[in-house]
């Protein structure tokens, strides 16, 4: 996905790239990134949880937005106990 990011931003179309597995998407530089700490088959959000697919949906926004330049990256902040 990472690739296709790349090739629609070659074409002048933005996009930003929804990942759960940073360490697989990374290496491959997509131009914006939002990690989530979600489970995979639910980058967006729970099924059923409209706030956090919600949320997500804001973020992306956001990166399109307000990314100054390539490799932008939005993760979410990790709870220390």
């Amino acid at each position: 996905m990472s690739l296709i990011s790349r090739g629609l931003e070659s074409e002048g179309i933005p996009s930003v790239l929804v990942s759960v597995m940073p360490a697989l998407s990374s290496p491959a530089r997509p131009p914006r990134q939002l990690i989530r700490r979600l489970n995979m088959g639910a980058t967006v959000g729970r099924p059923g949880d409209v706030e956090q697919q919600r949320e997500t949906l804001r973020r992306m926004i956001a990166l399109l937005e307000g990314a100054d330049s390539a490799g932008a990256v939005d993760r979410d902040e990790v709870k220390k106990a």
